[in-house]
C-alpha cells in the first residue's frame, strides 16, 4: 500500500519565450532527465494548455501556450526543496518571469 502522505507536483511549461521565439527542445529534455534521474519517474502532458496572466510588476498580459508535467513523490522536505529549486531552475531555463507550478497532498485508492 502506498503512503498515505505523497504530493502531487503539477509544473506549467511554456512553449514559447516571452519574446515568442520557441524554446528549444533540448532544455525540455534536460529537466526532464533531471526529475527523472531524482525520483526514477515522471508523466509528460503534451497537450497544449492555453492561459494568460498579468505580471503584477508592470502590468504587461502574456498569453501563454504549455505542457505539463507531473509526478507524485513522498511529502518530505527534502523533495519539497528540490521543486522549489526546480522552480528558481526554470524561471532561469526559460527565461520567464514565473513558472506555474502546485503542489496537492494525494490519497492512495
Amino acid at each position: 500500500m502506498k503512503n498515505a502522505k505523497s504530493l502531487r507536483y503539477e509544473i506549467y511549461v511554456p512553449t514559447f519565450y516571452n519574446n515568442k521565439k520557441p524554446i528549444e527542445k533540448e532544455k525540455y529534455e534536460v529537466i526532464q532527465r533531471k526529475i527523472q534521474k531524482q525520483f526514477g519517474k515522471l508523466s509528460v502532458h503534451s497537450a497544449i494548455i492555453s492561459g494568460c496572466w498579468v505580471n503584477p510588476c508592470d502590468n504587461q498580459c502574456f498569453v501563454d501556450n504549455c505542457f505539463k508535467y507531473e509526478i507524485i513523490v513522498d511529502n518530505n522536505s527534502k523533495n519539497k526543496n528540490f521543486f522549489k529549486n526546480l522552480k528558481e531552475e526554470l524561471k532561469d531555463i526559460f527565461n520567464q518571469y514565473e513558472i506555474f507550478m502546485i503542489c496537492t497532498e494525494v490519497e492512495w485508492i
